[in-house]
């Protein structure tokens, strides 16, 4: 008689842990999926657009990293990919520099085009570049050239 109380109590366990483990799939799954939508894209940033242009982002990013460290990053308010002519049309456009030791230059501008080919960027409309003048200029100065400021009279 003991016997068969051990056997249904281990019964009774083998179907509680194999509840629980199912739970426990179930759960998992559940939020595995909620991740995965979490990480596509909002319908509204992506849609089709005319024949001309393949996708329109708004809100478009790219950023450029060596070594986990920025080089550079441009954002715009929109972007229209055309595949058939290797362009990118961008609207309301900033273009941040990151040179060494954390020294930051923009360029701000209307519209830009990026050349997806030769990876070269056009900007046009109120071009804006800021930058610090000393580091900036800094680059291009001659090694035998003056390196001491001087003071305009």
């Amino acid at each position: 008689m003991q016997i068969g109380i051990v056997l249904m109590l281990a019964n009774k366990i083998r179907k509680i842990l194999l509840g629980l483990i199912l739970l426990l799939l179930a759960v998992s799954a559940f939020n595995l999926i909620k991740l995965l939508n979490k990480e596509a894209l909002p319908i509204e940033t992506l849609k089709a657009m005319s024949k001309n242009v393949d996708i329109e982002i708004k809100n478009f990013e790219v950023t450029h990293e060596t070594l986990g460290r920025k080089d550079w990053e441009i954002k715009a308010k929109s972007a229209q990919i055309k595949n058939k002519e290797n362009t990118i049309i961008l609207t309301d456009v900033n273009v941040i520099l990151n040179a060494d030791q954390d020294r930051r230059s923009t360029i701000s501008a209307d519209s830009g085009t990026i050349n997806q080919e030769t990876n070269d960027i056009q900007l046009e409309g109120n071009v804006k570049f800021k930058a610090d003048a000393d580091s900036f200029f800094d680059r291009f100065q001659k090694p035998d050239g003056p390196t001491q400021k001087t003071d305009n009279p």
